[in-house]
């Protein structure tokens, strides 16, 4: 019982006293000026906790109505039965009435506590509904348990065996802990430990410390469910890519090779009846199939390079006419089509992988020797654009804006035309991956569009630095 309670129930039961006295003055009958103290009695119960104090002022209302009330005045006694009659009702009811406003008042407190804890629930489980990833999950409970309760936690994984904790929090040797276990769906996530400072803690507290050792285990489940799903999709997608990698490798190979074989065959069985040019052909023939079988595995190996996050950019000052030239020598059939090159008149030395940039270059001219047919032309001009070297590739093809299947996807892995080029071989598509991956690591930018010549235009740049 508070000191508050005793003074609520005095200043009350002093209220309904000069109140009835003032309605008695006023000639008001006692039967009206009881219900007045029974007024006071549920105001008593009102503003006190537990019906001990309803029951209490009853008896005190009792008293003084019969006091001041009831023949003969200013005495306990009673003569007429019929008061003694309405005083009897006047408790019982009295009591009866305090009793129910004390229950009510319980269920209220109750409704309020579950409403509370609702909202709680409802928050902690929002707090940890859209939280990805396991060091975000397990610091976002934590994080809820200092903020809930005020007491620090640690959280310990099991297959993982990782451990984490709140900010700058190391327990002692002598400090407590409650240990909840973590469930996952099927099986033990991990251990929460709470350290409640050597308090017990109360009844809410717990509650809410199981509630988030529960909902920590439901979000770490589905983030270690999203996880595993991933990585096999991740690992499907790799094997699929595999397979289209081997397939596509085996089909271009095998190609060239059949060509080099059947040539050299030939020349070996008719050497002594060939004549000079006749023997030239059938080199020049296998000089091209070994050219391009080069420049098909160095993309394959360019890739693996990329995919591994190993491509090495070994910058050294080159002269764009030189990589030019060495990159044009490269491309097989290029020779035999209406090609034009444009260079600026100076000459100008760039900081770049030489040999990547030729590469560059080799792929994309030979994106437009496969593409276009023989008579189409194809121009390469080169000049210097707002602090970059800007290389442009153009034919008179069909272009790449034609085809809405790959043109969104044209510099990704993989992504090919599906038709074969005008030399009669079918890229595996690399090539644009790796131009890509190479101008990016060189801090320039590559891009398609539509050329003057009425086909595809690659553009890409490199940063441009004055040699010294």
């Amino acid at each position: 019982m508070k000191g508050k309670d005793y003074l609520s129930i005095s200043f009350i039961i002093i209220g309904t006293m000069v109140s009835s006295m003032v309605l008695s003055q006023l000639e008001v009958d006692k039967e009206n000026i009881l219900m007045v103290f029974m007024v006071g009695v549920l105001l008593v119960t009102a503003f006190t906790r537990g019906y001990l104090f309803g029951i209490i002022a009853s008896c005190i209302s009792v008293a003084v109505f019969n006091y001041f009330f009831t023949e003969p005045l200013h005495t306990f006694a009673m003569n007429d039965s019929n008061d003694i009659a309405l005083m009897f009702f006047f408790l019982i009811a009295s009591v009866i009435s305090s009793s129910l406003t004390a229950r009510f008042q319980r269920q209220l407190t109750i409704s309020q506590k579950n409403e509370q804890t609702a909202k709680l629930l409802y928050e902690l489980t929002q707090r940890l509904l859209n939280v990805t990833g396991e060091y975000n999950i397990v610091h976002q409970g934590i994080q809820c348990i200092k903020e809930y309760t005020g007491y620090d936690s640690i959280v310990e994984l099991d297959e993982r065996h990782q451990i984490y904790r709140s900010d700058n929090f190391i327990p002692s040797d002598t400090e407590r802990s409650m240990e909840l276990p973590i469930m996952g769906i099927a099986k033990s996530i991990g251990t929460l430990k709470v350290y409640d400072k050597n308090e017990n803690l109360n009844m809410e507290q717990e509650w809410l410390v199981n509630a988030l050792a529960a909902q920590i285990g439901i979000a770490l489940d589905r983030e270690f469910v999203y996880n595993e799903r991933e990585n096999t999709r991740i690992a499907m997608e790799r094997e699929h890519l595999k397979s289209n990698l081997l397939r596509s490798i085996g089909h271009d190979l095998r190609t060239p090779l059949a060509g080099i074989a059947g040539a050299s065959s030939y020349i070996m069985q008719k050497y002594e009846s060939l004549d000079r040019e006749s023997i030239e052909s059938l080199a020049g023939d296998i000089n091209e199939q070994a050219v391009w079988l080069t420049t098909l595995v160095e993309n394959i190996l360019n890739m693996t390079r990329i995919e591994n996050d190993k491509l090495e950019v070994n910058k050294q000052v080159e002269v764009i006419d030189d990589v030019v030239s060495d990159a044009v020598t490269h491309v097989v059939g290029l020779s035999k089509r209406p090609f034009k090159i444009t260079l600026p008149k100076e000459v100008i030395t760039v900081p770049m992988d030489g040999k990547m940039i030729v590469q560059v270059l080799v792929n994309l001219l030979d994106n437009a020797v496969k593409h276009t047919s023989k008579n189409c032309p194809i121009e390469l001009f080169i000049h210097l654009k707002d602090g970059y070297v800007e290389f442009n590739i153009a034919d008179g093809g069909m272009g790449t804006e034609n085809n809405s299947s790959i043109h969104e996807n044209l510099f990704d892995a993989f992504v090919t035309s599906g038709k074969t080029g005008a030399d009669g071989k079918k890229g595996i598509g690399l090539g644009l991956a790796i131009c890509k991956a190479v101008v990016k690591a060189h801090g320039g930018s590559i891009s398609t569009g539509k050329s003057h010549l009425g086909g595809a235009l690659f553009t890409f740049t490199i940063p441009y630095m004055e040699a010294e």
